[in-house]
C-alpha cells in the first residue's frame, strides 16, 4: 500500500512548520523499531555477495524515503555523459517499483505502467532502460544488449553490485527531517551515510560540501494530443494541478514561481490513477508532472497537460562528476 509521508518525520528544523508535541513523541516511541531496522540493514550489507560488472556503474540514490528528484537527475546525467563523449550507450537500471514484472526486462514502447512501473516508463522515453528486481541480473542484461555504462536508479541501499561512482540526491526543501531512520524518521540509513558517497547534489538550496541543482521547465505538453504551449500561456487562467510524487509541494511551488495559480489535488507517490482522479467539475486546464502523465494517457482529455522538466546542476558539479568518472575509469 502506498502511503503519504508521515508529518512527524519532519520538524521545524527541516524547513516545515513546527509540529505538535505528540508528533515528536511518535518518533521516540518508534525508535526501538528503528534500531531493529538498522540492524537488519547492516546484516544485509555484511552478507550480501557483490558483483563487479564488466562496465562502469553509476549509482544515483537518496538516503530518505520518498522523492528527492532522482529521476530527472538520472535523465540529466545520461545526457551529460553522452555529450562528454565518455560513453555512447548508457542504460538505466531500475527495480521497476509498481510494476508486476520482476525482470530482467528491457522496456519497449508497448510496455505498460502495470507491467514495469511509472518511473521506468518515464526513463525509457529518454534512454534504454532495464527493470530488474535482481539488480545483478539486470546489469548483465544491460551489458549483453550493448550498454557501455549503467546508470543505477535508486540503488544506494542495494549492495549487490559494486559501484564505480555513487552520489546522493537530497531534497533541499525537506532536508533530512528529524534525522532518524525508518520508521521513526525518513532516513533509510543513518545520517553518516552522507560521508560515504562520492558526491552530494541538493535539489534546491545546498549546504556545505553539496552541489546545487535546479529543476527547470518552460513548456506544457498536452497528454492527449502532444500539442505544446509555453507555461506562460496558463498565467491569468483558472487552472487545476495534481501530483502523485514524493514531494507534491515541489511541483506546486514550481508552478507558482512560473506565475500559474492552481487549486491542487495531492495523491500518494506512484498512485495508480483512475479517470475520476483527474476530472474536475469545469473544463479548466489540468497540469501534472510527466511521471503522472504516463499513467493517464488512456483516459486524458484535451484539458490535461504535463510539464516536462530537467535537472540543471551547477557547472562545478558537472566538471567534478566528469573528472571523477575519468579518474575511476583510468584508475
Amino acid at each position: 500500500m502506498l502511503l503519504k509521508t508521515p508529518k512527524f518525520w519532519y520538524t521545524k528544523t527541516s524547513g516545515t512548520q513546527e509540529l505538535p508535541t505528540h508528533f515528536c513523541a511518535l518518533s521516540q516511541i518508534l525508535k526501538p523499531v528503528s534500531v531493529l531496522y538498522q540492524l537488519g540493514h547492516r546484516l544485509n550489507q555484511k552478507f550480501t555477495k557483490r558483483y563487479k560488472a564488466p562496465l562502469p556503474v553509476i549509482c544515483i540514490g537518496n538516503v530518505t524515503a520518498g522523492g528527492s528528484g532522482k529521476t530527472p537527475t538520472c535523465i540529466s546525467l545520461s545526457s551529460l555523459i553522452k555529450k562528454s563523449g565518455l560513453f555512447s550507450s548508457p542504460y538505466f537500471l531500475t527495480r521497476g517499483y509498481g510494476g508486476n514484472d520482476t525482470g530482467p526486462r528491457h522496456i519497449e514502447d508497448h510496455d505498460t505502467v502495470h507491467q514495469v512501473g511509472d518511473e521506468p516508463l518515464l526513463l525509457a522515453s529518454y534512454s534504454n532502460t532495464i527493470i530488474s528486481k535482481n539488480r545483478v541480473d539486470g546489469a548483465k542484461k544491460a551489458h549483453d544488449l550493448g550498454a557501455d555504462v549503467i546508470i543505477m536508479d535508486d540503488g544506494l541501499q542495494n549492495m549487490s553490485i559494486d559501484k564505480t561512482l555513487s552520489f546522493m540526491v537530497i531534497d533541499g526543501s525537506m532536508g533530512l527531517g528529524n534525522q532518524l531512520t525508518l520508521p521513526a524518521g525518513p532516513l533509510r540509513e543513518p545520517v553518516t551515510r552522507l560521508d560515504t558517497v562520492d558526491l552530494i547534489i541538493c535539489n534546491g538550496r545546498s549546504e556545505k560540501n553539496e552541489f546545487s541543482m535546479q529543476i527547470e521547465g518552460d513548456t506544457a505538453v498536452n497528454v492527449k494530443t502532444n500539442e505544446q504551449k509555453p507555461i506562460a500561456a496558463f498565467q491569468q487562467k483558472a487552472c487545476h494541478a495534481l501530483a502523485g510524487i514524493g514531494n507534491p509541494r515541489r511541483f506546486f511551488n514550481f508552478l507558482e514561481r512560473a506565475g500559474v495559480e492552481c487549486d491542487t489535488r495531492v495523491f500518494p507517490d506512484h498512485h495508480e490513477y483512475r479517470q475520476d482522479d483527474i476530472q474536475f467539475k469545469d473544463e479548466s486546464p489540468v497540469l501534472m508532472t510527466e511521471k503522472d502523465a504516463v499513467k493517464c494517457t488512456k483516459f486524458a482529455g484535451n484539458e490535461h497537460w504535463y510539464i516536462p522538466v530537467k535537472a540543471v546542476p551547477d557547472a562545478k558539479f558537472s566538471e567534478c562528476l566528469l573528472k571523477l568518472l575519468r579518474e575511476k575509469i583510468d584508475g
